[in-house]
C-alpha cells in the first residue's frame, strides 16, 4: 500500500526548488561548507506516523531550521539527511517510509519538540505515530522564516494544498501565529480545521493564555 504523504512528496522533488523559489538558488542560505551547501537543497517533509490514520492530526510548522554553520552536518543531520537525500534523488515509496523513520528519530530531540509539540500530544493524549509533523516549506532559506510573499504564494499552492487534499486532516495545528495559519488558509483549508498554537520563546501572560487555552480544547476532545 502507497504511504500516506508520498504522492505529493514525489511531486514536490519532481517540481524541484525552482518552482517555488522562482530560481534554483534564490534565498539559500550562504555556507562556507559544501556539505551544508549540498544539504540546504534537500526537501525535508518531516513525517507521517505509521498510525496517523486512526486520529488523522496534522502539526505544521513553518520551515527547516537552518542549524549551526560549521564545516559540516550536526550529529542529528549526519543521521537524518542521508535518508532524505535518498529519498530526493529516488523518490519510491520505500525510501519516503525511510525518511519518515529518520526524521521522527531526530524531531523529537528538537527543542521544538520538547518545549511545544510534546505538550500538545500529552494534552490530546497522542502518541507521536498518530500524527503528521511537517513543515509549510520544505526547504532551508537563508531568509529562515521570513522567506518572500512570492515563495509563501507557491508553497500554498504546490505543496500545502495538495499535502492537505491528501492527508485529509480532521484537525491542523499552525505551530506559529501568523504565517503558518496564513498559508494553510491560502491553501483552501477549513478554518474551523485549524487550532493555532503560540510558539514565543518569551513566556508572555498572552501567551501562556493563549496556550492554556489550545491545551484545554484538545483534552476535551480527546475524550471523544
Amino acid at each position: 500500500m502507497t504511504p500516506i504523504g508520498y504522492g505529493t512528496a514525489k511531486r514536490v522533488v519532481e517540481l524541484g526548488r525552482k518552482a517555488f523559489f522562482g530560481t534554483e538558488d534564490a534565498d539559500l542560505p550562504v555556507r562556507a561548507s559544501e556539505v551544508l551547501r549540498a544539504d540546504d537543497r534537500i526537501p525535508q517533509f518531516g513525517y507521517v506516523g505509521r498510525n496517523y490514520a486512526e486520529r488523522r492530526i496534522l502539526l505544521l510548522g513553518i520551515n527547516p531550521g537552518n542549524g549551526p554553520d560549521g564545516i559540516g552536518r550536526t550529529p542529528g543531520d549526519a543521521r537524518m539527511l542521508p535518508s532524505l537525500a535518498a529519498f530526493a534523488k529516488a523518490p519510491t515509496p520505500l525510501n519516503f517510509v525511510e525518511a519518515c523513520d529518520h526524521y521522527v528519530q531526530e524531531c523529537r530531540q528538537w527543542q521544538i519538540w520538547k518545549r511545544h509539540c510534546a505538550r500538545i500530544l500529552e494534552a490530546g493524549r497522542m502518541e507521536y505515530d498518530e500524527i503528521a509533523f511537517m513543515n509549510c516549506l520544505p526547504w532551508r532559506t537563508a531568509s529562515e522564516s521570513n522567506f518572500s510573499d512570492y515563495i509563501s504564494e507557491k508553497t500554498s499552492q504546490l505543496y500545502i494544498s495538495p499535502l492537505l487534499e491528501e492527508l485529509k486532516p480532521k484537525l491542523i495545528i499552525a505551530m506559529g501565529k501568523s504565517r503558518v495559519p496564513d498559508i494553510i488558509v491560502k491553501s483552501g483549508a477549513d478554518k474551523h480545521q485549524i487550532m493555532v498554537w503560540n510558539r514565543s520563546q518569551a513566556p508572555t501572560p498572552a501567551a501562556i493564555i493563549e496556550r492554556d487555552t489550545i491545551l484545554k480544547r484538545l483534552r476535551v476532545l480527546s475524550q471523544y
